[in-house]
């Protein structure tokens, strides 16, 4: 049986315990969210850098008449809203907002990587 010391040593150590898990988990996930940016170019060269942030939004367009791109950021995320090339890929990407995700628009040769500070995490290596 448990004295009254000995009960009080438990709760002690079991609030220890979980203080620890919790101040690791804050830590790591604290760690894991660097900087992100979203870089755009257009045949190879960097047209535009945008930061992603939550509450920072905005979108501008690329090209002209004869074929354009409009670029949506928003709240961390980015997506290609609109295009006027004919198949739409882009369009249908979606949202992005991870390291190394990026939306690629052929026929106008429009890349939109996200990079970041903080190197990306690794599901698996094969060798």
């Amino acid at each position: 049986m448990l004295t009254y010391a000995d009960k009080k040593m438990v709760i002690a150590l079991l609030l220890a315990a979980l203080l620890g898990v919790g101040l690791n988990m804050y830590y790591l996930s604290a760690n894991r969210q660097g900087q992100s940016s979203a870089v755009i170019s257009v045949d190879g060269k960097v047209v535009k850098t945008i930061r992603l942030q939550p509450g920072y939004s905005g979108e501008f367009k690329i090209g002209d008449n004869s074929g354009f791109n409009i670029i949506e950021y928003k709240d961390g995320r980015v997506r290609i809203r609109e295009a006027d090339c004919h198949d739409q890929i882009c369009v249908q990407t979606g949202w992005i907002s991870t390291p190394p995700q990026q939306i690629v628009c052929l026929p106008y040769k429009v890349v939109v990587k996200v990079i970041s500070d903080r190197p990306a995490e690794v599901d698996d290596i094969v060798r």
